[in-house]
């Protein structure tokens, strides 16, 4: 029985170790454990939004020169997948990992329907910041004091 018991617990805890906060379209999921310690950055997006396309080269820029301080996500506000989402990720020369799962659950913010949004978890994993409206690479490094 005690046996039994124990190879129930072991089979449970490795079902949990696979289960990942984060899943990346076409990358490394994440589990939000990994990135403590770094800033993470949720950034919505859709296509039909012009400000959120001008937003994408400032994002990877951001994810690229900033890569020991924090990490960019960008999260698709239409929930594309499979092609229709590579395809646009592709047309935009996103660099940075595109969620397929939305954090918005785990954070329990609420995503506003106006794009872009922006939301910054700081270094102990809470939210931090909610910005709406486009970013640039340099406003969101004085926000975070990079």
């Amino acid at each position: 029985m005690k046996t039994n018991i124990i190879k129930i617990f072991f089979i449970l805890f490795l079902c949990s170790c696979s289960n990942y906060d984060l899943k990346v379209f076409e990358g490394k999921n994440f589990h939000l454990e990994d990135l403590k310690g770094k800033w993470i950055i949720f950034n919505y997006w859709a296509d039909w939004c012009p400000p959120c396309i001008k937003e994408i080269p400032e994002l990877n820029n951001l994810d690229k020169n900033f890569s020991k301080d924090l990490k960019v996500f960008l999260i698709n506000f239409d929930l594309l997948e499979g092609e229709e989402l590579k395809q646009q990720l592709e047309r935009f020369n996103v660099s940075v990992d595109s969620l397929l799962s939305d954090p918005s659950e785990i954070f329990k913010w609420i995503v506003p329907e106006n794009l872009p949004v922006t939301f910054i978890v700081n270094k102990e994993g809470e939210l931090e910041h909610t910005l709406i409206g486009p970013q640039t690479e340099k406003e969101i490094i004085d926000l975070l004091s990079l």
